[in-house]
Formats: C-alpha cells, structure tokens, sequence
C-alpha cells in the first residue's frame, strides 16, 4: 500500500542522504515495511540489520574501540564486504544499542558516504532517556504516524475521489451529495479498521465487509501496546501508572468538557503523580497531545487554507 512518508524518503536520497535518517513511531504503523520497499527500489545495494535478531552486533558496539573498528568487526562478523558508495544500511530496532545511536555521528562525520536509515519500535521513548549523549544535528529526524484517511483512500484506489475532494477543499466548493455519502460511508470504515496497515489490509480483502473484518488484529496490536508499557521505565510502577492512562483515554475523549483530566484515571490521581507517565505514551507516539483553542473562527480568506488531509 502506498504510503505518503515514501516522498520524504524521496527527498532524503536526493538532498541529503550523508546524514543518517531516522524514523520515529508507534509499532505496527509500517516503518520497516515502508523502509524496506525504499531500500529495495532505489538502491544497488540494501543491507537490513535488525538488533533484535543480532545481539551480537549489540555487543560489538557497546566494546571501548573507535567507531570504525566496531563497523569493521560488524562486517566481518556478518561475513560481508560493505561497498558503501553503492549501499544502504538499515539498522532495525535500533532503540536496542545507544552505542549504535551514537555511532550515527560517525557516520555523518566521515569521509567515506555512509547511507544509513534507522528505526525501531519506542525509539521516541528511549531517545529522551538516552544514558549517553544523542548527536544533536547529526541525524535526519522523520515522525511516521499510522494511515491518514487520503491513504486509506488510496489503498482503496479511490484516486478520483481523493482529487475531488481536494477540488472541493481547495475551491470553497460544496460536494455533490452522492459522493459526499460516499465519503462518510468510506470515513466510517476508516473508524472502524483504523489506520494500522494489517487491519486496513484484511478489511479490503474481505471486500470492506466490516462483518468479516478480523477484529482480533486490533485486538494483538493492543496487547503489543500493553507490553511495550513495561520497557524502558524506571520502575514497575511507573509501568502501572501508564497503563491506566493509556484505559482512561475512551473516557478521557468522552468528556464533555474536552479536556485532559486525571481524575478520569482514577479518584485520586494528581498531575504530579502521572506527568511522567503520560509523557511516556506521548514520546511513544501512542497518544498525542491536542491543546485547546481558546477561541474558535472561521480563519479570513487570505490566510492559507490547510489541505483537508
């Protein structure tokens, strides 16, 4: 399925690929499938290293040597000559080495043309409580989120709905009443599927059947949520405490009053106690954070009108 991201991957091949990119989101929303598609189409040479799969690697940059002599151990241990002018390295997971974060400095800094393009599951979790240092201004920086509505449009193959609809936008005009039906019907089974690529996918095969559709894929994918909640924390207890906000959310967006409150949580939680918590699940991207207007208008003409997607 065509992802959006694709064109910024795009963009970094064709501008500035001497530094290392990085691609952070929550688990499941297709970062390494996406990378992986990127890697095999545009490169000569695609090499794919998923840490979790070679703790060895792990070990080897975690060792008192330069940075080079741990890429020179990494290759002979993985029985490859690396012809770096002509490869891209994906380090999967990445969140599991720092060493190997670090090292994203080195790589930016040499005078070899080092391609690399890293990922992992929590990594804006374990950047913010890095031990070691993180090489600011050395790293390309990408936010991937799950499937907007125009993608799931798009793995609909709905590409003349999705044009007219930005016409509409885009014209300040009203849409005709059939397609606009057709809209919300398709927008509902977005609701209903998500935006997680598998569920997405095994609602079109079912021929968009909400019926048929396997709720259970959801249902895993919260479970992996769950389980993440424990890695990367300081104590169990913080654990706890960001389970039980992540359970309060559906209560949280049913509140009327359309604000944050941790007396959904339970009776008598306080900020204090679940700030660190809740900015947890914000950096793992499985929450997001949208501030209130004080004051809502329809914007003057002349300023630029957002694109409905």
């Amino acid at each position: 399925m065509e992802r959006k991201i694709y064109k910024e991957l795009i963009k970094w091949k064709n501008t500035n690929m001497g530094k290392p990119l990085m691609i952070i989101g929550a688990r499941q929303i297709g970062k390494t499938h996406i990378i992986k598609e990127f890697c095999e189409k545009e490169f000569n040479n695609y090499i794919e290293i998923n840490l979790l799969e070679h703790p060895e690697i792990i070990r080897i940059f975690s060792q008192k040597i330069n940075t080079a002599e741990k890429f020179n151990r990494m290759k002979i241990y993985l029985d490859i000559d690396i012809d770096v002018e002509n490869t891209i390295i994906f380090f999967d997971e990445v969140q599991e080495s720092e060493e190997i974060i670090s090292a994203l400095k080195y790589f930016n800094e040499s005078d070899e043309p080092f391609k690399i393009i890293c990922a992992g599951s929590l990594l804006g979790v374990k950047l913010k409580r890095l031990e070691t240092s993180f090489p600011v201004g050395k790293v390309k920086m990408i936010n991937m989120y799950p499937m907007d509505f125009e993608e799931f449009l798009m793995a609909n193959e709905n590409q003349k709905l999705i044009e007219e609809i930005y016409n509409c936008y885009n014209n300040i005009l009203p849409m005709d009443s059939v397609l606009h039906e057709k809209s919300l019907d398709l927008y509902r089974l977005y609701l209903c599927a998500g935006g997680m690529p598998e569920a997405v996918k095994n609602l079109l095969n079912n021929g968009k059947d909400i019926l048929k559709f396997d709720k259970t894929i959801i249902e895993d994918i919260i479970d992996s949520y769950l389980s993440d909640m424990n890695k990367y924390v300081q104590n169990k207890f913080e654990s706890i405490k960001i389970e039980a906000i992540y359970k309060s959310i559906p209560a949280q967006l049913a509140n009327q009053s359309n604000k944050f409150q941790y007396g959904k949580i339970s009776s008598n939680a306080r900020r204090r106690d679940y700030e660190m918590a809740l900015d947890w699940l914000l950096s793992a991207t499985m929450v997001h954070k949208c501030s209130i207007l004080n004051k809502v208008e329809i914007p003057p003409l002349r300023i630029h009108i957002r694109r409905p997607f």
